[in-house]
């Protein structure tokens, strides 16, 4: 970045003259116009990945759609996710492996008990056309598939960036389509019911404050799941497991259930409710004052004792059995216990300023977050376990090593398969919690991706999609590779085909008003960078709605030390664009920092 200065003086030249007002409106958005009396044929609350698919399946059909989004970024939690779940594809064939849908259904019903077996079926019979077919017309290929416990034969593919570049993908396809309107920091605040029907929403622009009714006949859901609303995480849980002593949070800011809540106000039924995807690898991440906030994280080679320093669960099993193996401990934690030869084995991800250095580590040379000892002895003394039974939990470990075999839990049945044994100091002890992730229930839908009210019927020109319906009931009470991301992807194509269908059919429809033209970009010639790393951190430092991907995209460029023409330019100046060749540009830098 350019030269620094005294960030006392910027930060009260700021506060105290006209330089701070021109720097906080260089990345304001001007209030929007006051809506027509339809303000599109679609309204898709939510940019995530099935809000994306939704949008652009209509798009191309030429429906008018505007996409809110609470955010100033599109992708919601996909663009931290993986791969997703497909069945019978070339990259299978390719490795040798024979599937069908058939064999998919059977594995996914068998695995969950009591997944939704229409969705289950759908999804199997579908998920090459609708994800892997699609998103190689959009010149997106998947590199490789991996096994999961529940699969057969492996189904869980992967594009290179994850499903980052899928997002991308969508984002820049709904860019080329003329009918597609995109708006940032927009929170719904409620949806507009008419007689039974929904027809619009209200919402207030988190940056502006101004507060708009925009109204459409057909009303597509997206704000994903609820999990980082851990009240209600525990409210809805499940009675047939032990309630945890302490959940972490590891799911999106944004997964709070709002649209559960508009979806519900307006008359549609939730399902499922108590299903949740559970991670059981949460450690407390030592950036956060709160100590709330969950890094994933884990080494294979480590050895698990609970609070009691005794071996409890296969560390490598089933984590639907580990969940429950951890949520019979008293208290609900565990330690992984791991030494000096397996620490490059460590990994973590989930929090936006991670990465996995093997020197100068920013969490297993952490203090706070990692517990590191010359000795045993030592590390039973800092960690408070029982020093006589974490000495007898680490021999009798290092003996079945030794053996070739795991008798206790069946991790290993041969010596190749075996851990290394914890023996060589310095020590490592770090204490995991449960940290909710996915939802896997919510809004009922049909198979139109209808939403339906208590008693099946459908709640009209109301539709949900993707996570926030629970991903569909597949999961069952379990989690599956890839069935999120795969679920969020169909539902919001078949919203996007079924309101196609019904504005088509639609004789009345009336025109919707042409929107605003953009604001000019900067003459690229003449463009140069205009802030400095310290006006940069005094932009961070002031308090402001609607800035949350604002503050943490710039923070992980400090702390990188990254230049501002890595990411900006005459297409993506200092202030929020709205035209979609700034927008297109915009997107190819978000490869930066979720790609690395």
């Amino acid at each position: 970045m350019a030269s620094r200065r005294s960030r006392t003086g910027i930060v009260n030249a700021l506060v105290g003259a006209a330089v701070a007002a021109s720097l906080v409106a260089c990345t304001e958005q001007a209030p929007a116009p006051q809506a027509p009396s339809r303000y599109a044929d679609a309204i898709v609350v939510g940019a995530g990945l099935s809000g994306l698919s939704a949008a652009v399946e209509m798009g191309r059909e030429g429906v008018n759609v505007v996409l809110l989004d609470m955010n100033s970024v599109m992708g919601g939690h996909a663009v931290m996710a993986g791969g997703f779940a497909i069945v019978d594809t070339p990259i299978q064939r390719g490795a040798g492996f024979e599937d069908s849908p058939e064999k998919a259904y059977a594995d996914w019903m068998e695995w969950t008990g009591d997944g939704d077996a229409a969705w289950t079926r759908y999804y199997a019979e579908n998920s090459r056309e609708m994800i892997y077919d699609w998103m190689a017309e959009m010149d997106v290929h998947f590199v490789r598939v991996q096994a999961g416990h529940e699969n057969s034969v492996p189904r869980f593919h992967f594009t290179p960036r994850g499903a980052l570049d899928v997002v991308l993908a969508l984002f820049r396809e709904a860019l080329t389509l003329p009918g597609i309107a995109v708006e940032w920091n927009e929170e719904v605040q409620s949806l507009v019911v008419e007689d039974g029907r929904v027809t619009g929403v209200t919402t207030r622009n988190l940056r502006t404050g101004v507060e708009r009714t925009l109204l459409a006949p057909h009303v597509v859901l997206a704000t994903g799941g609820f999990e980082g609303n851990l009240e209600r995480v525990l409210e809805y849980w499940r009675t047939d497991l032990p309630k945890p002593d302490r959940l972490l949070l590891g799911a999106s800011i944004h997964a709070t259930g709002s649209g559960h809540d508009l979806a519900k106000e307006a008359g549609a039924g939730l399902t499922w409710m108590n299903r949740h995807y559970i991670y059981t690898n949460g450690m407390v991440d030592p950036r956060d004052p709160e100590k709330t906030l969950a890094i994933t994280a884990g080494n294979n080679a480590a050895l698990w004792v609970n609070s009691q320093g005794q071996r409890f669960t296969n560390e490598t099993g089933y984590d639907k059995i580990i969940l429950a193996d951890v949520l019979d401990q008293e208290p609900t934690t565990y330690w992984a216990i791991f030494d000096e030869s397996s620490r490059a084995t460590f990994s973590m991800r989930g929090r936006e300023w991670i990465n996995n250095p093997v020197e100068g580590h920013t969490v297993l040379d952490h203090p706070e977050a990692t517990i590191r000892a010359d000795s045993l002895e030592q590390l039973a003394s800092m960690t408070g376990l029982p020093l006589e039974s974490l000495m007898s939990s680490v021999k009798r470990f290092n003996e079945l090593i030794d053996a070739g075999t795991d008798g206790d839990f069946g991790r290993f049945a041969h010596p190749d398969e075996a851990p290394p044994k914890i023996e060589q100091a310095p020590f490592y002890a770090i204490q995991f919690f449960p940290m909710p992730r996915k939802s896997m229930g919510g809004v009922a839908i049909d198979m139109q991706a209808g939403a339906l009210n208590e008693s099946g019927d459908v709640v009209p020109g109301l539709y949900a999609v993707g996570e926030l319906t629970g991903s569909v009931g597949i999961n069952g009470t379990h989690g599956m590779d890839g069935m999120f991301l795969g679920p969020a992807l169909i539902t919001g194509r078949i919203a996007g085909r079924t309101i196609a269908e019904a504005v088509s059919a639609d004789a009345s429809r009336e025109p919707v008003a042409i929107r605003s033209p953009p604001t000019p970009m900067p003459d690229a010639d003449s463009w140069e960078p205009a802030l400095t790393a310290d006006d940069l951190e005094a932009l961070l430092a002031l308090e402001r709605d609607g800035y949350w991907h604002f503050r943490i995209s710039h923070e992980l460029a400090l702390e990188r030390g990254y230049e501002c023409v890595l990411c900006h330019s005459a297409q993506v100046p200092f202030a929020a664009v709205n035209d979609r060749q700034s927008l297109m540009a915009q997107s190819q830098v978000c490869g930066n920092c979720h790609g690395r």
